[in-house]
């Protein structure tokens, strides 16, 4: 059963001016919490709409604990996962509609403020010691960023960990089990989420080959900025197109005799990128290009050899190019014969 003190009191209508008062305020009869003469904990709807033009983060939020609709005070530690201001353009523009309901995790202040540990708000300032209604998160990768957005908390557990040590390793083994995901599987999300052809093909083809997207978008003679791949695993296209420079077939053949050349070095961007300039700034036709890797000896584009040489790209530019033109020659002073 959650406590009587965290019971929400109806009614309760605050705006960001109030959030803003450097006096504790006291509005329709309710007293809110406060941890000092200057802040006072409000959730997002209290805040409002001013709140978020004013960059005032919710400090509050309502949640459901054992039943009961309840009030708390969200408190992190100085050692757990900071808010990435990164992510504040889309946890901004998040669709909550979509999002999937997380369970939260929660455990009571006393036994940091007993062993000495002080707690934060989530604005990061110091919540006073023995404040009412505080709850510390249990930071994990798919709540961390949440509790800044999440305007009701539908799925809570307060646990009661034995200290704040026992505390932190029940974290510690969830973070070490969980992950995000790669940018080829962020691809693969991307591709179902929009139906997208190119997307799937870039994805298939990173799969298939065991290659990072880079790589893979080098190969298909594609660009992608990171902006657009987050659009699309949104489910929306972007306004610039996303298209591929080559079919899957041509970047199959290019891969298949870079593969045989370059040894494992061919997973690494630079070597799409260095055959793409060939093909593209040099006029080299496709097949040119694959005879060349087919012919020409892998000691002369190993990585000693590129070292020496100096910017890796511009030297297998250099290097194929004098295999080409050599080899043209001959083919030349064989048709005089």
């Amino acid at each position: 059963m959650a406590q009587e003190s965290l019971k929400v009191k109806e009614n309760v209508s605050v705006n960001a001016a109030n959030a803003a008062s450097v006096e504790p305020a006291n509005v329709n009869g309710m007293k809110q919490e406060t941890m000092s003469e200057n802040v006072t904990y409000f959730t997002s709807d209290e805040l409002g709409r001013l709140g978020k033009d004013l960059g005032i983060k919710p400090t509050a939020v309502k949640a459901r604990v054992d039943g009961e609709e309840v009030r708390i005070v969200v408190a992190h530690t100085e050692y757990g996962m900071r808010h990435d201001k990164k992510m504040d353009k889309m946890l901004e523009t998040a669709s909550k509609e979509k999002l999937l309901t997380p369970r939260y995790h929660f455990y009571k202040p006393d036994m940091f403020w007993k062993e000495g540990y002080n707690l934060f708000d989530n604005n990061g300032e110091l919540i006073e010691r023995d404040t009412e209604n505080i709850l510390v998160i249990c930071d994990t990768p798919e709540t961390s960023e949440r509790i800044y957005i999440d305007d009701f908390l539908e799925d809570v557990e307060i646990h009661d960990f034995e200290s704040v040590a026992d505390y932190t390793q029940h974290i510690g083994e969830t973070v070490l089990i969980s992950r995000m995901p790669s940018k080829v599987e962020e691809m693969g999300i991307a591709a179902l989420a929009t139906g997208d052809e190119a997307m799937r093909t870039v994805y298939e083809f990173a799969i298939d080959h065991h290659i990072p997207y880079t790589t893979a978008l080098g190969f298909l003679d594609a660009e992608m900025k990171p902006i657009i791949l987050k659009t699309m695993m949104r489910g929306i296209m972007p306004k610039s197109v996303f298209a591929l420079g080559r079919s899957a077939e041509e970047a199959e053949q290019i891969f298949k005799a870079a593969s045989a050349t370059f040894d494992t070095d061919y997973k690494k961007r630079y070597v799409p990128r260095a055959l793409n300039c060939l093909l593209k700034k040099h006029n080299q036709p496709l097949d040119v290009v694959i005879n060349a890797l087919n012919t020409i000896p892998a000691s002369e584009v190993t990585m000693a050899k590129l070292t020496e040489c100096g910017e890796k790209e511009s030297c297998i530019v250099g290097r194929m190019l004098m295999w080409i033109l050599e080899n043209n020659r001959k083919n030349e002073n064989k048709q005089a014969a």
